[in-house]
């Protein structure tokens, strides 16, 4: 847009909002406060010399559709904005959020409690029967791609309550099969359908909090999906001590039903689906959407899984700082195989023993989580004088930080990654005590925690959210897809190079990665101004100020949407 243009675009959005100032309130019409700041799309008809448009106000009064975009919350004190819950029943919905991802991701790694029972049962290999942990996270990786539309067309909780009865038939199913490759089939539909679940849940955690907490909230939060895996073999080890193999899905079972009764009182925190109701009771007609269903399809697939797998070829941040976290992940999920080769093999113990060997990791994942809210409350935001939180300028506004400020968590992991992998490998032997590879466990869990930080933090303030929902997706892709391989090639790496080469492996490749945090401190913001995606955004930005590129301002809109997800 040229400079007459910007010019002529700032003040025809003054004029409007000062007619909206303006307009004289009828305490009779509350439908006539709600409204929005959003009047963008008034601009092409009034640099055209067109008569003034009608103001959303105004609309509402003659009874003339509006965008639902455009239609906002009744006051900075409205009690329906999820922003001024009071804090405790936003923790109550952060904890229920996070609970739900908790049971999904500890469904995947308790299955494995059940692997020599499934191997005895179905005469299959054990490479065969770990395959079922492969299809229900090759399930779980396609979230975005199944949750993305459910939330956008129904909110939030309907995504919820949709989500995770579904995914229970097919853990029912799983429990039932008589046959290994039933297994591998509704495993994976187990994974699909609880997707969504892990796909939207950080976004219900950003719905409900300030800039300033969201932070603390979403570290709380993010805990939730890397405990469930390590809470898997411990709770199913002790099950598979008297029972069938079947218990493993049963658990699953009853931990997901102990969540439903929640997540039914659980409210919508999506605003859209909050203004959509809002707009029918009061009697509000809503524009039809600009874009046909197919068209919005197809812009959910560019935003979900053509763009991110573009990004994941194209993007040096995205690639590097995506094979990265994956790794870490990845190695958490090839210790469900690791772990039983040292602690039964090693050193004699019985499975339920040796599920408790994973308390070392969750250990190192408390401790991180208390790490990084320490830097979030000291660093990210300190407190001032006037009990606010952050840098602020002078109207009060929050000043961001520059991404590689966010790379900190991360150059504390880097290094412990090594470290735990090299004290595991080295440790694990029938001259030194149990303790010392279980204890190996806890700088791997707060280097798997840290990293993961940094990384989120990195990608949401590195690129604007009509990439950034791309960006996480890519990075969800890679996480799952990888994981879900490196339990196929564990046992056998970890039989044939000893446990001392094998995790020592793992070390060597980490110690590769470390400069990683480093690098990107010197590099970043050279890689996030030469970033093809962060043009494409300005560009598409500027666009989405016409009425005539409907497209752009729904992708722009959507990918709001999208931004938040583990």
């Amino acid at each position: 847009m040229s400079s007459s243009n910007t010019t002529n675009h700032s003040a025809s959005a003054s004029i409007i909002n000062n007619e909206i100032n303006e307009f004289p309130k009828n305490e009779q019409d509350e439908d006539l406060q709600f409204i929005t700041s959003n009047t963008n799309h008034h601009d092409h008809d009034l640099e055209k010399g067109s008569i003034k448009p009608k103001s959303v106000r105004e609309k509402i009064r003659d009874n003339e559709p509006v965008m639902l975009s455009d239609l906002d919350w009744d006051s900075p004190e409205d009690p329906g904005n999820p922003k001024n819950w009071s804090k405790p029943y936003r923790w109550f919905v952060t904890m229920v959020a996070a609970w739900m991802c908790l049971v999904v991701t500890f469904g995947s790694s308790l299955y494995t409690a059940g692997i020599f029972k499934i191997m005895a049962k179905f005469q299959v290999s054990q490479t065969l029967s770990l395959a079922g942990l492969t299809f229900y996270l090759v399930g779980l990786s396609l979230g975005p791609i199944l949750g993305a539309p459910m939330s956008e067309i129904l909110g939030r909780k309907p995504v919820y309550m949709i989500s995770l009865p579904l995914s229970m038939l097919f853990v029912m199913g799983v429990g039932l099969s008589k046959n290994m490759g039933s297994i591998l089939v509704l495993r994976f539909f187990a994974g699909f359908f609880a997707s969504p679940v892990m796909a939207i849940a950080g976004g219900s955690i950003s719905d409900i909090w300030e800039v300033e907490m969201t932070g603390v909230a979403m570290s709380s939060f993010c805990l939730a999906p890397f405990a469930g895996p390590v809470l898997g073999p411990i709770i199913g080890g002790f099950a598979m001590v008297h029972k069938d193999w079947a218990w493993t899905q049963w658990i699953q079972l009853f931990f997901s039903g102990a969540i439903l009764p929640f997540v039914i009182i659980l409210p919508e925190t999506y605003k859209p689906a909050i203004m959509r109701k809002r707009a029918k009771q009061r009697g509000i007609t809503i524009e039809k959407p600009k874009l046909t269903p197919l068209q919005m399809l197809k812009l959910l697939f560019v935003i979900t899984v053509a763009r991110p797998l573009e990004m994941f070829v194209m993007e040096p941040i995205v690639i590097v700082l995506s094979l990265y976290t994956s790794l870490v992940f990845s190695i958490l999920f090839g210790f469900f195989e690791a772990y039983p080769v040292i602690f039964r093999g090693i050193y004699k113990m019985d499975g339920d023993i040796t599920g408790l060997t994973f308390l070392g990791i969750g250990v190192g994942l408390l401790i991180s989580t208390a790490i990084y809210i320490y830097i979030d409350r000291t660093i990210y935001f300190p407190k001032n004088a006037d009990g606010t939180r952050g840098k602020r300028d002078e109207k009060g506004n929050i000043i961001p930080s520059a991404p590689e400020a966010m790379l900190l968590p991360a150059k504390i992991g880097a290094p412990l990654l090594p470290i735990a992998l090299f004290w595991q490998a080295w440790t694990a032997k029938n001259s030194v005590h149990w303790m010392a590879p279980i204890a190996a466990g806890a700088p791997f869990g707060m280097s798997l925690m840290l990293i993961f930080y940094s990384v989120l933090l990195y990608f949401t303030y590195s690129y604007p959210p009509i990439i950034l929902a791309s960006a996480l997706a890519a990075n969800n892709l890679a996480r799952y897809v990888l994981a879900s391989v490196f339990p196929l090639f564990t046992v056998q790496m970890y039989q044939n190079l000893g446990v001392d080469w094998a995790s020592s492996l793992f070390g060597f490749i980490a110690i590769a990665m470390m400069p990683i945090p480093w690098i990107f401190t010197k590099y970043g913001p050279y890689l996030r101004k030469a970033s093809k995606f962060n043009k494409q955004a300005a560009a598409q930005a500027a666009a989405s100020s016409t009425v005539e590129d409907a497209e752009s301002i729904a992708e722009l809109e959507l990918s709001r949407t999208l931004s938040y997800r583990q």
